[in-house]
């Protein structure tokens, strides 16, 4: 695995930039002094074991848990992680993703479809491999399944900065190729991926730099 390399300083202007990132919970520090960017059309693996803070740092860039310290910048102007405007640009399939019990696969992907494209919504659950459930309801589908509805999510969600939260889970070896692919082609020039993962397989398919959470006590 390669090393997220340092901040670009004076290079092209990133698409994501964190600078001084802090969470604690009470005495538990979970990441201080945390500095990053991701380039437009990168993809950024966080690694690191269980409890390292990969799903809290996803969480604090989607703006859905608060930092305590640190900005954030989306092509060079500082957002507010609270605010509409950086979740029009931020898009995070993380943990809480919902499925509303009463809507269809296909529903739940139109409903984040820009201009409510029918036919972009087809091609996203195609794309991953699901294109036969898109009438089925969330309770019928397996955890691989619900996975990969997920995942098409993000081919119809206009974003700018997207967040994964262990995409790999629940995918079998062709399920995970398929991801690496989808992944690598949806980071295009002007938009950039930050995605968790404990699969090597995944992290050396897309041949992405990673952010090593590991606390330096443990490594």
């Amino acid at each position: 695995m390669s090393v997220l390399p340092e901040s670009t300083g004076d290079r092209e202007r990133p698409v994501l930039h964190a600078a001084g990132l802090r969470k604690t919970y009470g005495d538990l520090m979970v990441f201080d002094d945390l500095t990053f960017d991701v380039a437009g059309g990168g993809v950024v693996a966080l690694v690191g074991p269980n409890g390292s803070g990969k799903s809290t740092l996803l969480e604090c860039l989607a703006g859905a848990t608060p930092l305590d310290a640190g900005t954030i910048a989306l092509d060079g102007r500082r957002s507010d992680p609270s605010s509409a405007v950086h979740w029009r640009s931020v898009f995070g399939i993380l943990d809480d993703f919902t499925w509303l019990p009463d809507l269809t696969v296909a529903d739940h992907i139109l409903l984040m479809a820009s201009g409510g494209d029918d036919d972009a919504v087809g091609a996203a659950l195609e794309a991953f491999g699901v294109a036969g459930l898109r009438d089925r309801l969330p309770e019928s589908l397996s955890a691989g399944q619900r996975r990969r509805a997920a995942l098409a999510a993000a081919r119809v969600r206009p974003w700018r900065v997207l967040l994964l939260d262990e995409p790999e889970q629940h995918l079998d070896a062709d399920g995970i190729d398929l991801l690496a692919a989808e992944l690598t082609s949806m980071a295009t020039p002007d938009r950039c991926i930050v995605l968790s993962s404990h699969s090597i397989g995944l992290v050396d398919r897309l041949g992405c730099p990673v952010l090593d959470l590991t606390p330096s006590e443990r490594r």
